[in-house]
């Protein structure tokens, strides 16, 4: 293999592992993201697992449906900030179902007091 072959492997694969990371600290599944981007499921997977590379276009999707900068798809991350990536991540995952959690109470709550019958 030559050395720009190696390139581009190397930057197929730093590709790959950023756009996992960075829908799974989305919270998206790979179903949800494919629908964002405008992608097939089976290209997506193929993107994760390093097999294809996105055209411009598709990039730009995939960068625009995890909300991100495409540069950052192809950006190399240091081991701290994976490791701060990764917990907060969870956090923002945590604090979304906390959220959806309370908002349905409140939609419960509500229903249930605008059901109630008035009485004189």
């Amino acid at each position: 293999m030559n050395k720009n072959n190696r390139k581009g492997e190397a930057l197929k694969g730093l590709l790959s592992q950023n756009i996992r990371r960075f829908r799974e600290l989305s919270g998206f599944s790979q179903e949800e993201l494919a629908e964002k981007a405008g992608i097939s499921l089976p290209f997506l997977g193929a993107l994760e697992r390093g097999e294809k590379w996105p055209s411009p276009s598709t990039l730009a999707g995939i960068a625009h449906g995890l909300d991100v900068n495409p540069h950052d798809l192809i950006k190399p991350e240091d081991t701290f900030s994976q490791e701060i990536t990764k917990i907060a991540g969870k956090l923002i995952k945590d604090i979304n179902t906390a959220v959806n959690q309370a908002a349905k109470a409140v939609n419960n709550s509500a229903a249930g007091h605008g059901n109630a019958k008035k009485t004189d």
